[in-house]
């Protein structure tokens, strides 16, 4: 019976010698161990209202701006050859990208159209900068669903030419003429037709609604 009550003893002292060393360090203090956590809540608020303020487009030494070693992103010098331009305009900035001020769609993706509508980001249209830039073309264009219980497609050029010369789609994807481009949801996945790009540089095939937006039955009317 003594020998089975020794370990008791034993780890009694232990907890007394342990408790006894926090009060007298003070860590043990009720009072101090609110304030504390008083003090980290009005910081992590603090820090959550810096994050979320919106970033303004002019501010060249925002974070948008600047890639990981804190020099301007994506500035070539046109008056070195293309494949030195080319290193200089990719600097990676992955503080834009998790920077809570940037619009995101439902799945958590950053909505670039988004952020160009609201006038979020201001990209450069050329390296040279005498070259003037094209309008986009402002164009919607129908394109029917193969499917009966799929919306057709509401396909917009602004968006597209706002970021891309016509010479990038046209012919080499698409040909500009109704009824000469036999898309299927199939190809596109596999990296063709749109696929080209979304999935890639553009936003993934996850929402259906995204780009399939027109009715049926306004299509047939």
């Amino acid at each position: 019976m003594k020998a089975s009550c020794k370990p008791v003893k034993v780890a009694l002292l232990f907890s007394l010698m342990f408790i006894f060393g926090f009060a007298v360090n003070g860590s043990f203090n009720p009072a101090e161990g609110a304030a504390k956590t008083k003090n980290d809540a009005a910081a992590k608020k603090s820090e959550k209202g810096a994050t979320e303020q919106k970033l303004d487009p002019t501010d060249t030494t925002s974070v948008i701006y600047l890639d990981t070693a804190g020099k301007p992103a994506g500035v070539g010098d046109p008056t070195k050859p293309p494949s030195m331009a080319y290193k200089s305009g990719q600097g990676w900035h992955p503080q834009a990208l998790s920077a809570t001020g940037l619009p995101k769609d439902r799945y958590g993706l950053i909505d670039w159209a988004k952020i160009v509508r609201e006038n979020i980001v201001k990209p450069r249209p050329s390296l040279d900068p005498a070259e003037e830039e094209m309008p986009p073309l402002k164009m919607d264009v129908l394109i029917p669903a193969k499917g009966d219980f799929v919306n057709d497609v509401i396909y917009p050029h602004e968006m597209h030419t706002y970021w891309l010369k016509c010479e990038v789609c046209h012919p080499g994807i698409f040909v500009p003429a109704k009824g000469t481009n036999p898309m299927s949801m199939i190809e596109i996945a596999q990296g063709q037709w749109c696929g080209r790009c979304h999935g890639k540089v553009a936003f993934p095939l996850t929402d259906c609604n995204r780009c399939h937006t027109s009715p049926k039955n306004k299509a047939a009317k």
